[in-house]
Formats: C-alpha cells, sequence, structure tokens
C-alpha cells in the first residue's frame, strides 16, 4: 500500500457471483485509506499533530517521545513508545560532518514506511519450492539523520501570510529577510531581518544595500542594511527591522531587492563579498491582507499540493554536534526547525480565544486616548503630486488612429486626480526635438495629435490615449504626465463598509439588546443609530435598542457620521411575551 497517487477514486461493485481476486480486495483497501489520506492532506496538512518532541537525555543520547504525525501523502506516522538512541546509532550518522568541524549539526528526520510481517505457508504456492507468503503490512517510520536541507521547499502555516527569503547563506551564518506576502495600499509594514549563527566563528559584521520598488523607507527608495553582533547582546539569532510603507497603488507587485555587488560579510579578520541575487516581494492592493491572503489560497491550494506531492521527511530537529575522533557530543537541540506541525482544532480555538481577548483589551485600553491622538496627529494622507512618462511608437500608424497606453497606477489614493500631459516627438527625419505641454494646436494651425487621459478613480489609476490627425511616419512619440491629487475631493468610500452584530436577533417585547457596529476599511466610530419604524421601538447613540410592546419585525440602521454614504441595516424580530 505504498501508492503516493488518490485519483480518480475507484471502488468494488459487488454483485452475486462475483469472482473476487486479490485485486478486488486490494481495491478495497485502497478505496478507503486514499479517502482518509486525502482528508488527511488537503484538511490536516503535513507535519506533527502532537508529541514525538526530540529531548537531549545526556551528551551523547536523546529522545523522540510518542507522538503521531502526518506525512505529505496524508499517511499517518504513529511512534507509540519513545525511542531513545544515541546519535551514532541513528541511520545517516557516518555521513555526517568531520571531527573537528565548526558548528556541525544533523538533522533528526521521520518517515512513513511499511513492513511485510508474520510469514506463513502459501497453499496455492509451489509445494516443491515450499515457498511462504507474508500475511500483513505493518505500518511503521524510518528514524535516521541527514545534513541535507530539504530538497523542496517545506510548508509552514506562516508561509501563507509572509515570505522568508534567504540572502546569504555560509561561513557560519544564514541572513534571511521576511515580509509580510500581502499589503493594503499606502500600510506600513517592517522588513525583518534575521542572523542566524550557526557555526563558532568569531564576532560577524555585514552590509548590503536594498533597492525598493513600490514601497519606501523614509520616503526612500533605497535602504543601506548594516548589521555588527558587537552592537548587540551575544545570541545566536539576532532580529533587526526595516521600517517600509506600501506605495498607493492597486495590484502591484512591490520588492526589496539586494543590490547584487553591495554585499559584503566580516567574520572575524576575513572579509567575503558574494554577489548575491535575492529579493522579497509582496503584493499592494486595496483589499484587506486578510481577504487577499484567503483569496489567494483557494485559488492555488489545489494545485501547490498536486506538485508538491513528493518524497519528504519530517524534520523533528536540528542536533548541534561536537565530534573529537569517534566521539560525539550533543551541543544543543532546537525542536521542528522548519515548523512542521499541524494545528489541532483545541489549539486552534485556544489561540484565536487568546488572540480575541488580547485584541479586546488592546481596545479599551486605547479607547480613552484614541480621540486625543486623532486631534494631535492629523491622518496622514497620499502624496499629492506625482510624475512618470509613456513612449509610444508610431510607425506604420494611420491618420485618425487613436492609441492607448497601459493601465497606469499613479499612486495618489483613491480619489479624484487631474492629470497633466506633455509630450516629446522624437523624429528620425528631424533634428533636435521640442517639449509642448498643454493643447498644441496653440503652436501649429494643424497639430499632428491630441492627446488626452481617462482616470479611474476607484483604482487610482488612469490611462494615456494619444490620437494621430495624419501619418507621422516612423518615430516615437514620449508622452510626459504629471497627476495632482484634488485636496477638496473626500477618499472614496468604495472599500469602507460597517457591518451590523448581531444580525437579525430575536427578543422579546420590551426586551434590549446592545448592537455594535463593526469597521472595514476606515476607523472613524462616529455613528448614527436610527429605528426606520415609528413604532419600532428606540435605540440610544451607543447602539442599545428597546423592542416595543407589540410583535413585528422592525428595520434598524447605522451610518458614518464621517462617510454618511457609509450605512448598515438589520432587523429585529420581536415576539409577544410568553406568560406561562
Amino acid at each position: 500500500m505504498k501508492n503516493l497517487k488518490c485519483f480518480p477514486f475507484e471502488r468494488n461493485r459487488y454483485f452475486y457471483g462475483k469472482l473476487l481476486s486479490v485485486d478486488d480486495f486490494e481495491t478495497e483497501q485502497k478505496y478507503f485509506n486514499d479517502k482518509r489520506r486525502t482528508v488527511n492532506r488537503y484538511l490536516l496538512g503535513t507535519g506533527v499533530v502532537c508529541g514525538l518532541h526530540v529531548v537531549e537525555v545526556d551528551d551523547e543520547t536523546v529522545s523522540v517521545e510518542r507522538g503521531l504525525a502526518l506525512d505529505f501523502a496524508g499517511r499517518e506516522i504513529m511512534v507509540d513508545e519513545p525511542v531513545i538512541r544515541r546519535i551514532s546509532q541513528f541511520e545517516g550518522y557516518d555521513d555526517g560532518p568531520e571531527a573537528g568541524e565548526a558548528g556541525a549539526y544533523y538533522y533528526l528526520c521521520l518517515e512513513y514506511r511499511e513492513e511485510a510481517a508474520e510469514l506463513m505457508h502459501n497453499v496455492a504456492g509451489p509445494q516443491e519450492q515450499n515457498i511462504g507468503e507474508y500475511n500483513k503490512y505493518r505500518e511503521s517510520y524510518r528514524l535516521f539523520v541527514t545534513q541535507q536541507e530539504p530538497e523542496q521547499e517545506i510548508f509552514a502555516p506562516d508561509q501563507l501570510y509572509r515570505e522568508r527569503r534567504v540572502v546569504y547563506s555560509g561561513e557560519g551564518v544564514c541572513i534571511s529577510q521576511v515580509l509580510l506576502r500581502y499589503l493594503e495600499s499606502g500600510a506600513e509594514t517592517a522588513l525583518q531581518i534575521e542572523v542566524e549563527k550557526t557555526g563558532r566563528q568569531q564576532t560577524i559584521s555585514f552590509e548590503y544595500e536594498l533597492v525598493l520598488s513600490s514601497m519606501t523607507c523614509m520616503d526612500e527608495t533605497t535602504v543601506k542594511v548594516h548589521f555588527d553582533e558587537k552592537d548587540y547582546p551575544a545570541n545566536r539569532i539576532y532580529h533587526m527591522e526595516i521600517p517600509l510603507k506600501a506605495a498607493y497603488v492597486n495590484g502591484a507587485e512591490a520588492q526589496a531587492a539586494v543590490l547584487p555587488d553591495s554585499f559584503c560579510l566580516r567574520a572575524g579578520d576575513r572579509e567575503y563579498r558574494p554577489k548575491i541575487s535575492a529579493a522579497s516581494r509582496t503584493s499592494v492592493s486595496s483589499r484587506d491582507s486578510f481577504e487577499a491572503m484567503q483569496e489567494e489560497y483557494y485559488k492555488g491550494a489545489m494545485d501547490h499540493i498536486i506538485n508538491h506531492t513528493f518524497q519528504q521527511s519530517i524534520y523533528l530537529a536540528r542536533i548541534y554536534v561536537v565530534k573529537a575522533g569517534t566521539a560525539c557530543m550533543i551541543e544543543r537541540v532546537e525542536t521542528l526547525p522548519f515548523q512542521q506541525k499541524i494545528l489541532h482544532s483545541d489549539i486552534s480555538a485556544a489561540m484565536i480565544g487568546k488572540l480575541t481577548d488580547d485584541v479586546q483589551k488592546l481596545r479599551e485600553k486605547g479607547t480613552s486616548g484614541a480621540e486625543a491622538d486623532r486631534k494631535a496627529a492629523p491622518h496622514e494622507q497620499a502624496p499629492r503630486i506625482a510624475s512618470g512618462e509613456v513612449v509610444f511608437d508610431l510607425a506604420d500608424v494611420k491618420a485618425g488612429q487613436t492609441l492607448l497606453s497601459e493601465e497606469i497606477t499613479h499612486g495618489l489614493g483613491f480619489a479624484r486626480v487631474a492629470v497633466i500631459l506633455g509630450y516629446e516627438a522624437e523624429n528620425t527625419d528631424a533634428e533636435g526635438s521640442e517639449t509642448v505641454f498643454g493643447d498644441p494646436g496653440v503652436f501649429s494651425e494643424d497639430p499632428d495629435i491630441s492627446l488626452g487621459a481617462r482616470v479611474n478613480a476607484e483604482e487610482g489609476s488612469f490611462v494615456i490615449g494619444v490620437k494621430t490627425r495624419k501619418e507621422t511616419g516612423k518615430g516615437r512619440l514620449k508622452v510626459f504626465w504629471t497627476a495632482l491629487r484634488d485636496e477638496a475631493s473626500k477618499t472614496l468610500a468604495r472599500r469602507k463598509r460597517i457591518f451590523i452584530r448581531p444580525d437579525i436577533p430575536s427578543l422579546f417585547a420590551g426586551q434590549s439588546i446592545v448592537f455594535t457596529a463593526v469597521l472595514e476599511g476606515f476607523e472613524d466610530d462616529r455613528f448614527t443609530w436610527q429605528v426606520k419604524d415609528s413604532a419600532g421601538g428606540t435605540i440610544d447613540r451607543n447602539g442599545k435598542y428597546t423592542a416595543p410592546e407589540s410583535a413585528g419585525v422592525y428595520q434598524v440602521a447605522v451610518e458614518s457620521a464621517a462617510y454618511p454614504e457609509v450605512k448598515a441595516t438589520t432587523f429585529v424580530v420581536v415576539q409577544e411575551r410568553n406568560n406561562d
């Protein structure tokens, strides 16, 4: 039963008179195994479900505690008793690091394995050869050590919302960048730099330069990363953060790319200058980051799982060792180095509950000072001006033909903007060029072209159109654009929504309930509550609704004071009181 392909599902069809063969019985087992393993893989994932903690027993021995894991094919791996073993007794030990090697370590891995069991006589086999057959398969496991990194990227839950990119690994140090995968337009975030020392070399320091696109750091598009271990308390893993801000764009990929020749690492007295090619990327859009994460997951989860059905071990621990001659001493044990674990429903519910409590405490703590903070610090606005250029190819363009540019994101937020256009004609038949802004007819009674811009305020973008009045021949047209945001216009409320909780409650006559307005896309919590029906009860400014004495269905509405166009409604079902 070592199949790795579950699809398509097939099961036996029984009928009277059917001759059952070995193939039929194996099909029966395969059907139910495949169903269960598909649920395991697609619904639960891959990794440790519980237990399997690796504990250092003494200087040479570790214990793998009992536990359960699911592998890449959804197969259950059960370790029913603790496994206590010396490092030197694990399979793969002899292929490890040499004695005296600095920063030496092993990965302790777990894999699914099946074993044939219970050899018995085969009554249908050749009697003269007396060949037996195994009666059962015993599902087991294999524990081994290796120095090999995972052949394929190991999936961990945090990869759904953040990307880890290794910038450099070598000389006893691993430098990584961690960035959120999804950002809202104009949102602030931080690029995390993680420095892990895997060896015992002397103090390290490094520096390199990042080039930013669709993001800025202190209004700059380049930032210098500098790290010196002397500036931090001695540790094995160091963290530093670089503040970033996403541009006011929609549907763009932002990145922080390492300038190839800028990397310099100093380890002790030695200096290394490898050529680095690494970039951290994130998607910037008008969508909420949680909404974007869910949408992308459901679009690509099926393809990801199918394309990643490969032989992959579960990495239980990274064990750092010191080898001297034939002795191998354990220095430290790092469990689940690649975070291969599955969140059980109980722990997931506990984590969500804890997170809810923390958020509520933060809200309560920040309520008193929220209004003062808003008055003291005005809301940060999007940039007021942006500019750029677009080149049109005029070769073989006919008279009266209109050329359109690609959708251009101006980065000024979701508001009304004015676009000023100018052009510079570059023609191979003429010497020199000139730049014209405004109406080209002012300078020529018969202008060659006319320009226009079509602005899409809801997407924060625009399109430039060029219409030729006569054939221009060979050449190019360079169009310069400048976008100005209208300060008098309000930011569009396209993504601002209010939800009323609870939704459609049921009350007895005269009973009260408190409604809560849940915001999406804005923070101004000033609302106006209203009961649409004059005889439908009352509601105060805090959302406390009191039902009338008469039964019926009544409508309750809430409207934002800052954005009157943003509103929501719900209904209240009022029942007569039961005097019994």
